[in-house]
């Protein structure tokens, strides 16, 4: 079984509906537009506009949705980011050009939003797609980080300086003009004020919150840079011999105070973001 998810307008939404309309399912629930069953694919469609088919065969149905709505795959360079919201590990951002023919691809691959994915999913096919699209990836350390923000940089503003730096090498390496759309984390004045005293600065962005569904791009970027942040977290975990936690849980509280036990404080800043409130709302020194 796969699974595919589309984001649409409400006007696409009640388009699609009449397009369904003789393969409707009676199901009635207040967040669902409508269920169909078509090919044996099914169609689950979310008043929020998300649109999930199911099925183990979905190309032929979404390209059939694709022309009957006429949505139109276009080439753009996609930038997002990972491990913002761990305590451990890294911060990664990845910047990448999907083409034409690209997006094809990455639809037959199921690429979708890197959160719906399991890891084990991730694992799978973030090679082959950082192996098939011109990408730039940087990773930050958990020293660097730390670095960072001792200088009085906040989080957003370290983002805003990484993802320009990709998009600025992304974009040296595409020689056509294409959209640059990045996963919006904050309001696009903000983010062009963090960058003020850069010397160079892309400025011709689309920014999207979820922007993952907006285009295949960022869903891309956003899968490659898990992948890095994934194999960065392995590496670290074996380093310190405890396989550290994803996220900024209680038991990431837990982790932290046994690693300044066990190997102390300068391996606990190699390997963590100390300025997270699982650090600093524990007494250690």
């Amino acid at each position: 079984m796969r699974t595919y998810t589309i984001s649409l307008s409400s006007t696409q939404l009640e388009s699609l509906k009449q397009f369904y309309n003789n393969y409707l399912l009676k199901l009635e629930k207040p967040y669902i537009y409508f269920v169909a069953q078509h090919n044996d694919i099914r169609i689950n469609a979310f008043n929020s506009g998300k649109v999930v088919l199911q099925g183990s065969e979905i190309n032929a149905e979404l390209m059939a949705i694709k022309s009957f709505l006429n949505i139109k795959n276009y080439p753009a360079i996609g930038s997002d980011e990972v491990g913002t919201g761990d305590a451990f590990g890294p911060i990664v951002v990845c910047t990448a050009y999907t083409s034409t023919k690209d997006l094809e691809w990455l639809e037959s691959m199921n690429v979708r939003d890197s959160k719906t994915m399991n890891n084990k999913e991730i694992i799978k096919i973030a090679p082959l797609i950082a192996e098939k699209l011109t990408h730039s990836i940087v990773i930050l350390s958990p020293e660097k980080y730390n670095e960072q923000t001792q200088k009085g940089l906040n989080l957003n503003k370290i983002k805003a300086l990484l993802h320009n730096h990709m998009i600025m090498k992304t974009t040296s390496k595409v020689n056509e003009a294409v959209p640059v759309i990045l996963d919006q984390f904050c309001l696009p004045s903000h983010y062009f004020n963090y960058l003020k005293d850069e010397k160079l600065v892309y400025r011709d962005i689309e920014f999207y919150t979820k922007a993952e569904s907006v285009h295949l791009s960022v869903a891309a970027a956003s899968i490659i840079a898990r992948y890095a942040f994934l194999v960065k977290m392995h590496h670290l975990s074996k380093e310190v011999g405890i396989k550290l936690k994803l996220g900024a849980s209680k038991e990431v509280d837990e982790q932290i105070k046994e690693v300044h036990e066990k190997l102390g404080m300068d391996v606990l800043k190699s390997i963590t973001k100390m300025n997270f409130k699982n650090v600093t709302k524990q007494n250690l020194s």
